[in-house]
């Protein structure tokens, strides 16, 4: 089952932000309110299956009466369909044009879980093996919950400071909340923790310090690394490795077939934003791949215009 186009994703979507949701042929598609009583239309993720509906008129006519009726400046359709690097999905309808910006990532690193441990161990970067050995030396343990608890506490002070240190903006501790009270609820997320714990049971207080942090979602047969932050401190412990050999264990175990880490710099690019969390996924292992992304068929060209203007601004 395709995740994001499930009825928990779409519910998780109308709590956190869009104001309606529709289905055609099963295919979702979310409402977004915009300034001056305009909106935009979106379907998240769509697959092979689905996206060969935009083949047939009459799908592309119901989407324009829903454009009509709500007053849309495009439409935005994500295609997650894998493509061969750095070239052109055709859209299989007319009218289409490549976005100028993604709403999910379009490249991304996946592992194959279907091998051994021994075998995921081997293919990995040398360096990522040692990280996991020196992490295993040190007093870490991890928390895994599936609903808003003390822990979700823990994963936002850090995601949030890893959002203030980098100058990006990052969602609200409610999203996370709904999240997990959605979709952890139903089997589709988990948040798994790592601590430092420091102190002697018998003679002193235990203190348990969260260094690393992560949300896992489950689509199908896959699993997938949706958002994760990391503490300054105790660097030296590799915790974040410790935590994503024992999140790709626990999907395993689960019976996926892919660890998707969800987001990756394009070309090894030095300057891009992910250039740095890039290099730790890679000490995984894993082959790179591009999505087809994000495709908007226009019905307002002078709004559209001004709605890339504003969007390039807002996220300088």
């Amino acid at each position: 089952m395709n995740l994001f186009q499930s009825p928990e994703w779409e519910q998780l979507k109308l709590q956190t932000g869009y104001a309606k949701s529709y289905r055609l042929d099963d295919v979702l598609i979310l409402q977004k309110k915009l300034p001056l009583g305009f909106s935009m239309l979106y379907s998240p993720m769509i697959d092979q299956v689905q996206s060969s509906k935009f083949q047939v008129q009459g799908f592309n006519e119901q989407i324009k009466k829903i454009v009509r009726g709500c007053n849309a400046i495009f439409y935005r359709a994500e295609i997650d369909i894998p493509v061969i690097p750095n070239t052109k999905y055709d859209i299989p309808a007319f009218g289409f044009t490549k976005s100028f910006e993604e709403m999910q990532p379009e490249h991304t690193l996946i592992l194959d879980l279907s091998k051994r441990e021994e075998e995921i161990l081997a293919q990995m970067k040398q360096k990522g093996r040692y990280n996991i050995k020196i992490a295993n030396k040190s007093n870490l343990v991890i928390k895994k919950t599936t609903t808003p608890d003390d822990s979700l506490d823990d994963f936002y002070r850090l995601y949030s400071a890893t959002g203030k240190r980098h100058g990006i903006t990052f969602r609200s501790k409610k999203y996370f909340e709904s999240l997990l009270d959605i979709l952890g609820r139903k089997g589709y997320a988990e948040l798994e923790t790592i601590y430092l714990v420091q102190g002697i049971d018998n003679d002193e207080k235990i203190e348990k310090i969260a260094l690393a942090s992560a949300i896992i979602v489950y689509s199908g047969k896959k699993a997938i690394y949706l958002y994760g932050a990391s503490s300054d401190e105790h660097k030296n412990l590799m915790a974040p490795y410790k935590l994503h050999f024992n999140i790709i264990k626990d999907a395993k175990a689960r019976g996926c077939t892919e660890y998707d880490f969800f987001g990756i710099a394009p070309d090894d690019s030095s300057s891009h934003p992910w250039a740095g969390v890039t290099r730790f996924k890679k000490q995984f292992g894993g082959t790179e791949q591009q999505i087809a992304g994000s495709y908007d068929l226009v019905f307002k060209p002078f709004m559209y215009k001004l709605f890339k203007i504003a969007e390039k601004i807002r996220r300088k």
